[in-house]
């Protein structure tokens, strides 16, 4: 074995260990970026949690029963945050009692029946300030902190094949509250709130009384 021979053999050892070495580096650096990367990432998500808390929308919901006892306003009043001037638009639903129905085979109760048919004490006007024919769901444009959203709302009436008429479906209703989805959104963010407003009592219809959620 020569010198250059026996120089070759010594060095090998050495250039794998530095390889070796620059290997384990180089992993601990690609590890230690994305571990980085990761927690930024972490970090931008929260503060878009908290920015989305911060711009929840403070709501004061009513009705008033201006028009004894079948026809009233559903108000919707923003009453913060201080963060936000304006949103872009509501959407108001009203959600039904929470019973299970079942559709009759043969009968005019049929799932869709069943789905159009609002089941609480009242609904929305259909046609009227933005709602829908059912009178299910209602949506208008923006409005400003300390504005309102008003949506005329009405008594409800029993579906077709209820045999227990008007009396017999008010009487069931009497005393529910009136339960809503509100949707108002703000460019690409929306938030949702559920609510249970009370139904005024019968003796503030004369005075055009209202209740608050």
């Amino acid at each position: 074995m020569n010198t250059a021979d026996w120089v070759a053999v010594t060095m090998a050892p050495v250039t794998v260990l530095g390889a070796v070495v620059a290997t384990l580096a180089w992993r601990t650096a690609d590890k230690s970026w994305h571990t980085s990367e990761g927690a930024r990432r972490d970090q931008a998500e929260a503060e878009t949690r908290r920015r989305h808390r911060e711009r929840q929308p403070a709501l004061d919901v009513s009705i008033d029963m201006r028009w004894p006892p079948d026809v009233g306003l559903l108000v919707v009043k923003l009453t913060g945050p201080r963060e936000v001037e304006r949103y872009d638009w509501i959407r108001v639903e009203i959600r039904d009692d929470g019973k299970r129905r079942e559709a009759r085979p043969g009968t005019d109760v049929t799932d869709e029946a069943i789905r159009r048919q609002v089941w609480g004490p009242f609904r929305l006007r259909p046609g009227v300030d933005g709602a829908d024919q059912t009178g299910r769901t209602a949506g208008q444009d923006g409005r400003a902190v300390t504005d309102e959203w008003w949506f005329t709302i009405e008594r409800t009436i029993p579906p077709g094949w209820s045999t227990g008429g008007d009396a017999d479906w008010r009487r069931q209703y009497d005393g529910k509250p009136v339960r809503l989805r509100v949707d108002i959104g703000l460019g690409e963010e929306s938030w949702t709130e559920m609510v249970e407003v009370p139904q005024p009592k019968r003796g503030a219809f004369e005075d055009g009384g209202s209740l608050m959620a």
